[in-house]
């Protein structure tokens, strides 16, 4: 088992994996432990093998991150329901549209409410599903185009 300290957190997982530079620490005087190893500008990816992935941070995850921590919600939602019809109307803040044509005509919306507490309310309220960052039409959400363009699963493996 290994120990992660990040951002004030401590973490325990069976294995580390980082394919970039780091420094050391020594601390002589530490009972449990004699140093360190440090890295900077990191992202820490534990997967559900309890395995720790650091990568560098990119631009993208850094503005990820900052809306996690400000409650930025990114959701889907069916096209013309009544979810699309309140963010339509104002309802709550949120960011722009992007569509996602999905299988037989079906067509989805996905955007981020900006406000944690809107986010609940709307929960209780409507029908969607919160995206997480490791899906892929999150990850598409914040590329340039108005399209998200439905990922065939056979194209995946």
């Amino acid at each position: 088992m290994w120990v992660i300290k990040f951002h004030g957190e401590t973490m325990y997982v069976d294995h580390v994996e980082a394919d970039m530079p780091w420094s050391t620490k020594e601390t002589p005087n530490n009972p449990s432990t004699k140093g360190s190893i440090k890295f900077k500008e990191v992202l820490l990816q534990i997967d559900e093998d309890n395995c720790a992935r650091l990568s560098k941070l990119t631009v993208i995850d850094r503005i990820r991150l900052r809306n996690q921590k400000r409650g930025i919600t990114r959701i889907m939602f069916g096209w013309g329901g009544n979810m699309h019809k309140a963010l339509a109307a104002n309802e709550f803040r949120h960011s722009t549209f992007k569509n996602v044509e999905g299988a037989c005509g079906s067509s989805y919306v996905v955007c981020d409410l900006l406000k944690k507490e809107e986010a609940t309310f709307a929960a209780l309220k409507y029908s969607f599903r919160i995206l997480q960052p490791n899906e892929t039409y999150y990850q598409l959400y914040d590329s340039k185009a108005k399209w998200i363009d439905e990922i065939d699963e056979d194209d995946q493996e």
